[in-house]
Order: C-alpha cells, then sequence, then structure tokens
C-alpha cells in the first residue's frame, strides 16, 4: 500500500504509478486539504484501485471521506467514534495503536486491521511479533519505515499488510514505478516460500 500526501494532480500521477508497478491500494491522507477530490478522482480514474481516506481524526472526516468514497478509514490513532461511524457504514476501519490495550479495544470496537503507526519507532518487526504470540488473529498493518530491507521483517514478523510512503510516493513517476515494481514482486517471492 502506498501512502500519499499531494494535491490531486499529483495523487493521480503516484496511483497511477503505483498501478502499473502492481499497488492497488493507496491511502490519500486528510492532511492536504484536496482529499476528498483527490478520493474522488483517483476513484473514478482507476477504478481497481483500492483506495484509503487517511489521517481521518474524528468521527466527521471519516462520514466524508466514506460518501466521498473511501473504501476504508486510516488514522494515527484509535477513536471510538470514528469507529462507530466506519461500522455504520460498513466500512473497515485501521487505526494506528501503540499499546496492547489501544490495540485490543480496537479491535472491540470493530477494527478491521490494527495499525502499528509509526512502524519503525516502535521496533516494527519486534512489537509485531511480540503481540502476534499471545493474539495471534489481530490483523495488522505495519505503516511507517518501510524498506525493501526490512519488508519481509515485517512479513515474518506477522504483519499482514505493510504501507509504504517513501518508496511509493517520492521521485520520479518511473521511480515509483520500479519499486511498485520490485515491492510486488518482492512479496510474490515471499509467498511462494512461505
Amino acid at each position: 500500500m502506498s501512502v500519499i500526501r499531494a494535491d490531486v494532480k499529483t495523487s493521480l500521477g503516484i496511483a497511477e504509478a503505483g498501478l502499473k508497478g502492481g499497488v492497488k491500494l493507496i491511502e490519500l491522507s486528510f492532511t492536504e486539504p484536496t482529499a476528498l477530490t483527490a478520493i474522488k478522482e483517483v476513484k473514478k480514474a482507476f477504478p481497481e484501485i483500492i483506495v484509503g481516506a487517511g489521517t481521518v481524526l474524528d468521527a466527521v472526516t471519516a462520514r466524508i471521506a466514506i460518501l466521498g468514497g473511501a473504501d476504508f478509514i486510516l488514522s494515527p490513532a484509535f477513536d471510538k467514534e470514528v469507529a462507530l461511524m466506519a461500522n455504520r457504514y460498513q466500512v473497515p476501519y485501521l487505526p494506528g495503536c501503540n499499546t496492547v490495550s489501544e490495540s485490543v479495544d480496537a479491535m472491540t470496537y470493530g477494527a478491521s486491521f490494527i495499525k502499528v503507526f509509526p512502524g519503525s519507532a516502535l521496533s516494527g518487526p519486534k512489537w509485531i511479533k511480540i503481540v502476534k504470540t499471545p493474539i495471534p488473529n489481530m490483523p495488522i498493518l505495519a505503516s511507517g519505515g518501510g524498506t525493501f530491507d526490512n519488508f519481509n521483517d515485517f512479513l515474518n514478523a506477522g504483519a499482514d499488510c505493510v504501507a509504504f510512503g517513501g518508496l511509493l510516493v517520492n521521485g520520479e513517476l518511473a521511480q515509483i514505478e520500479e519499486n511498485a515494481r520490485k515491492l510486488t514482486t518482492q512479496l510474490s517471492d515471499y509467498r511462494k516460500l512461505h
């Protein structure tokens, strides 16, 4: 999954480059004032891409994003009201959690994935492995700090999905496409071995 924080035109270019490389899951962050328009435009231009609304901090923003077509809701923190809004519309909610208690609370409120955020700052793979031992059914999205070198480490630890910022959004579109292709191949090779 790519994490995009950009204007509409740039978001469309990044989404297309990622798609050409095999990435069909993106997050468009509400840190950008044009996020809602970007969600609508990306969904219209690339219907095969699953588009999430990121940095959703409150239920109002969640509802706006859902009505705008967001396929899922992401947040850097768990919020009960956002969870309830997402559940009301049957849209997956992926809150950022930093503790086991917060993660279990989020699961209780219907979180589809627990977003380990920032993944690299929390000893990422180590934290995931520790938590997945007593709670193996906890679905985990690792977000923040994903690289070619640690992608397999996150997967080996039990991450079900890994989000990438820099590799899938920075630089020329040709490089983003190539990085997407490399990550897609890396994931395919990993799955063949596991």
